[in-house]
């Protein structure tokens, strides 16, 4: 299962920070197997939230980033003929007890390069995920590149992350439109004391109740993000919340869970379903 956390503007969303939390409750609640990617390079993305320093600097001390651990060592073996799944295990980095891995990326990125194989290996790359994992999460650029566009249409679902600032939102309700039928939506960072709340959203531009989920802000969350520790945050809530601002986040976060399983799977066959009578309708063609 493909899923891919997109927002519309940059760095107001937390769109990393949303896919960890979704992906580790599914992980933690013994739900499936889940890995983590990203197809961009950002000075505090997934390996500054997911790893202590200690950890990002031995990898990057020793060039294991390059050399074994990141999305590149892959794409360019796939692109070699190796076998997917075999690489998948040997460069992703196994976390919550090797029930999640998070795949990196080089700090040496040469965007076109990445651009270029990622199109090449997509299909390799995509199938060797889901045989490793029952959920592929992916942070995906906001500019939309080539590598995010083929990932926002390969995605079984799409998380549209938004915030609470109107001009955002009604940018991507005006711009795009075509991601609709397989999107749900997250609201980063929530305030509801805030005027612009889920409910005016939703009023405002006829969202579905159960397709969009606030995760409200929490500044314990905040802080664990940037030190490294979210994963063990996020752990010590699940199973034993410490208060009820924890309780309260663990909730929400819960129900978006089950949000995003749920419009995945419909999504899932719904793409099945119009791929087999694609498949049908061009037998009888041929005929």
């Amino acid at each position: 299962m493909k899923i891919a956390f997109w927002s519309n503007v940059r760095g107001q969303a937390g769109v990393t920070t949303n896919m960890i939390c979704v992906s580790a409750l599914i992980t933690l609640g013994g739900i499936g197997r889940t890995v983590l990617l990203e197809n961009h390079y950002s000075a505090y993305g997934l390996s500054e939230m997911l790893l202590q320093g200690d950890k990002i600097e031995s990898l990057r001390e020793y060039g294991e980033y390059f050399n074994r651990y990141s999305i590149e060592y892959i794409m360019k073996r796939l692109y070699s003929g190796e076998d997917g799944e075999k690489l998948i295990h040997q460069a992703s980095i196994p976390l919550l007890f090797s029930n999640m891995h998070y795949v990196p990326q080089s700090q040496i990125v040469n965007r076109e390069v990445f651009e270029y194989e990622f199109h090449i290996v997509k299909e390799k790359l995509f199938e060797a995920l889901e045989t490793t994992s029952d959920y592929v999460f992916i942070d995906t650029e906001a500019n939309r590149n080539l590598s995010t566009n083929i990932i926002l249409e390969e995605a079984d679902l799409v998380v549209v992350n938004l915030d609470q600032n109107p001009m955002h939102v009604k940018d991507y309700f005006d711009h795009y439109a075509s991601l609709q039928e397989k999107t749900v939506f997250l609201v980063g960072n929530y305030r509801p004391e805030v005027s612009y709340n889920i409910q005016e959203i939703c009023k405002e531009y006829s969202v579905e109740r159960d397709r969009i989920v606030g995760l409200p802000y929490h500044f314990e969350l905040e802080e664990s993000v940037k030190n490294g520790t979210v994963l063990s945050f996020l752990n010590r809530s699940y199973f034993q919340p410490m208060n009820k601002e924890n309780e309260y986040f663990v909730r929400q976060l819960k129900r978006a869970c089950r949000m995003i399983r749920k419009k995945s799977v419909a999504c899932r066959r719904e793409k099945m379903r119009f791929s087999k009578e694609n498949q049908i309708g061009e037998v009888f063609s041929i005929m």
